[in-house]
C-alpha cells in the first residue's frame, strides 16, 4: 500500500476476553502444574497423561476449526474491500446473510481470530480500509496488531505503517520503513516500489546522499523498467551527471 490520507479515534475495549483456544492453554498449563505440585495425590499417572494429550488435541482441533472459519469469513468480506467499500468491509453488513449468517466485516475476524494466518490478513486489510478513509491513527494501531507472521505481509505492514508516516509529514521514518519492508523478502514484486518509496521520502527529508544512493542502486537493480526511468529523472532533478 503506497498512497495518501487522514484520522480517526476508536473506542478501546478495557479488557479483552481469553478466546476459546487461549482458554484451552490456560488449563492446560494449570492442569500441568497441579500435577507437578501434588503428583501424590493424583490417581495413576497415565490418566492423567491421557487426559493432557486429548486437551491437546482438543485445543490443535480448535485452531484448526478456527482457521477454516476465519477463512470462510475473510472470504465473504473480500470482494467489498476489492470494491473500495471500505466502511462497509470494516464493519461487515449483519442485513446481508450468507448461509443464514450476517456478513462479518473485516474488524470483527481481525478480532476474534487474529492468532488465524487469515485473520492476520483481516488485519492487514483492516488497516489499508482505515487508511482509504482517511483514519490514520486507527490505520497505524491495526498494522501494529498484525503479528507479521509471513515475510510478504510483513513486508506489506511496514509498507503500511511507511505510507502513514510519509502522510504524516515524517518522512525520515518513512524512507526507513520502507527500506526495511524491501528487504524482508528477497523475491517481492512490490520491493521495487518500496525503494522508489524510501528514495523519493529520503529526497524529502533532506537527506540528499541516502536519496541519490538509493536512486544509483535501482539503475543496478533494475535497469531497462520503468523504475529505472524514475529514478534517472529523479537523479537528474537532484543534478547529479549519470
Amino acid at each position: 500500500m503506497i498512497r495518501s490520507q487522514k484520522k480517526l479515534t476508536e473506542s478501546v475495549a478495557p479488557q479483552e476476553k481469553l478466546s476459546q483456544s487461549e482458554e484451552l492453554l490456560v488449563t492446560y498449563h494449570k492442569t500441568s502444574s497441579w500435577v507437578k505440585d501434588n503428583s501424590s495425590k493424583a490417581i495413576g499417572a497415565g490418566v492423567v497423561v491421557i487426559a493432557l494429550i486429548a486437551g491437546f488435541f482438543i485445543w490443535h482441533s480448535k485452531q484448526a476449526e478456527n482457521s477454516e472459519r476465519a477463512e470462510i469469513m475473510l472470504s465473504r468480506v473480500v470482494g467489498l474491500y476489492q470494491q473500495g467499500e471500505w466502511r462497509k468491509a470494516i464493519d461487515g453488513d449483519a442485513k446481508q446473510k450468507l448461509q443464514n449468517e450476517p456478513l462479518r466485516g473485516l474488524k470483527e475476524i481481525a478480532s476474534e481470530y487474529g492468532s488465524t494466518h487469515a485473520g492476520q490478513i483481516a488485519k492487514l486489510y483492516l488497516g489499508n480500509s482505515y487508511y482509504y478513509l482517511g483514519k490514520l491513527d486507527s490505520a497505524m494501531q491495526a498494522f501494529d496488531d498484525a503479528s507479521e507472521d509471513g515475510s510478504l505481509l510483513k513486508a506489506a505492514v511496514e509498507s503500511g505503517k511507511a505510507t502513514i508516516f510519509e502522510d504524516k509529514g515524517n518522512k525520515e521514518e518513512a524512507a526507513k520503513l520502507f527500506v526495511r519492508a524491501a528487504s524482508i523478502e528477497k523475491i517481492n514484486p512490490m520491493n521495487a516500489d518500496y525503494t522508489l518509496a524510501a528514495a523519493r521520502n529520503y529526497g524529502q527529508a533532506g537527506k540528499k546522499e541516502e536519496a541519490i544512493k538509493i536512486y544509483r542502486k535501482m539503475l543496478e537493480d533494475y535497469p531497462g523498467t520503468q523504475f529505472d526511468d524514475a529514478a534517472k529523472r529523479e537523479l537528474l532533478k537532484m543534478g547529479v551527471i549519470l
